[in-house]
């Protein structure tokens, strides 16, 4: 956050200060925010705070500032309001332990600033500016890391993964987002903890995941991911040699999706589908994605007739975004792949209609051309009459009902005729 948005933030909390100081309570902001407003990010974000006061002290003193509050993180210390439009979390300072079994805390209310700070991820997130009067808390020298692009721990990092293992992959986002270096230390424990990655939860694994994908430029994360062999354990196999060199230019693509199908597609569509699936990816994202890498696929086999294209077509016909994305896609592999297929697309385009190529005869049509009642057979008959639109190309609706007698009288069905006939 540029200092001009951290001053104005401060300007907003600044009363709840002086409450809590009343109170004989210290309160300090933390987190991105601090460390956002060294990096001048213009990021937006939501306004954390600290303090030694317990949660039904934060809950009394926020009150009077508060348009909204809620209460959810009560037992982990949090307590939210919206103050003047703000989301505003104050968080009572911790001291918490962690099950070596899970990534769980056990939380426990500490008395000082600085135990606090050291439980955090990395030093460049262990800053607090005190509310009542705008010192920098920076005891473990995150301001100093940023201007030398380090990234570190507070504590000896393999105290730090071992407590929670996710922070591992948090390192592979931020490095590429602030343009740091590991550690050698924070590196060689990665590599030495790859497998404590098991006990994190999938769900977790996926969201660090996406957004390593958000980051400008996200190959430097997933160098370190491969560097250290956490890779293995996100996708639940080793991929292949060339994995890495196969993305290296997903820092060119623009969107999730498109980034998503870069990172996945060199696995090919089986194997990605297994990740997808394993990361607990939507049902709509693993059909968006998987039908995206399939065309990828195609599209890297060259289809030359008009009818491979009005299949690719087709199969994107509820998301012709999806075109563009494979297209993308493609052409970081083949600049000339993807430009023929937008060429002949162009001419196809001029001549027919490349969003109807579906059954040119609807169903109420084909029960009337073969005096079908609805059924099995109609359905049959449509599908014929799609394949014979993309083989083709644009049929009038007196052809369509030609091919759909020749089609009906020559392909024996289950059943017999169903009485159709």
């Amino acid at each position: 956050m540029a200092e001009a948005s951290f001053e104005s933030v401060r300007a907003v909390m600044q009363p709840v200060a002086d409450a809590f100081a009343a109170a004989g309570h210290e309160l300090y902001l933390v987190g991105g925010l601090v460390r956002d407003s060294f990096v001048g990010s213009g990021d937006v974000h939501d306004i954390d705070c600290t303090t030694g006061a317990r949660p039904p002290e934060i809950t009394a003193l926020l009150r009077p500032f508060a348009a909204a509050m809620w209460t959810q993180g009560e037992r982990f210390g949090t307590i939210g309001a919206q103050i003047e439009g703000s989301a505003v979390e104050i968080t009572t300072f911790r001291a918490e332990q962690y099950d070596p079994t899970t990534r769980k805390p056990h939380v426990s209310f500490g008395d000082d600033l600085a135990s606090d700070l050291a439980r955090r991820d990395f030093t460049i997130n262990a800053m607090a500016v005190s509310l009542h009067d705008g010192a920098l808390h920076d005891p473990f020298d995150g301001r100093a890391d940023l201007d030398r692009h380090v990234l570190r721990t507070p504590l000896a990092p393999e105290i730090s993964f071992t407590d929670d293992p996710l922070r591992m992959l948090r390192a592979a986002r931020f490095l590429p987002r602030f343009g740091l270096v590991a550690d050698p230390e924070l590196l060689v424990a990665a590599t030495a903890l790859a497998d404590r990655l098991e006990i994190v939860s999938r769900e977790r694994i996926h969201d660090e995941l996406e957004r390593l994908l958000d980051v400008d430029d996200p190959r430097g994360g997933l160098a370190f991911l491969s560097q250290c062999g956490l890779v293995p354990h996100i996708l639940g196999f080793d991929p292949p040699s060339d994995w890495l060199e196969a993305i290296g230019r997903i820092d060119r693509l623009e969107g999730r999706r498109r980034r998503r199908l870069a990172l996945l597609g060199p696995l090919g569509s089986d194997a990605a589908g297994g990740v997808l699936e394993r990361l607990r990816y939507s049902a709509v994202d693993r059909s968006e994605t998987l039908l995206g890498i399939r065309m990828v696929e195609t599209l890297a086999q060259r289809p030359r007739s008009d009818a491979g294209v009005r299949r690719l077509l087709r199969d994107a016909r509820h998301d012709r975004g999806l075109v563009d994305d494979v297209l993308a896609v493609a052409e970081l592999s083949s600049g000339e792949v993807a430009s023929d297929f937008r060429s002949r697309l162009a001419s196809l385009g001029a001549t027919e209609d490349l969003d109807a190529v579906t059954s040119p005869l609807d169903g109420d049509a084909v029960m009337a051309a073969l005096g079908l009642s609805p059924g099995p057979d109609v359905g049959r008959a449509m599908a014929h009459l799609e394949e014979c639109r993309l083989d083709r190309g644009p049929l009038s609706a007196d052809e369509a009902r030609s091919l759909l007698h020749e089609w009906w009288h020559a392909s024996p069905r289950p059943g017999g005729d169903g009485g159709s006939r």
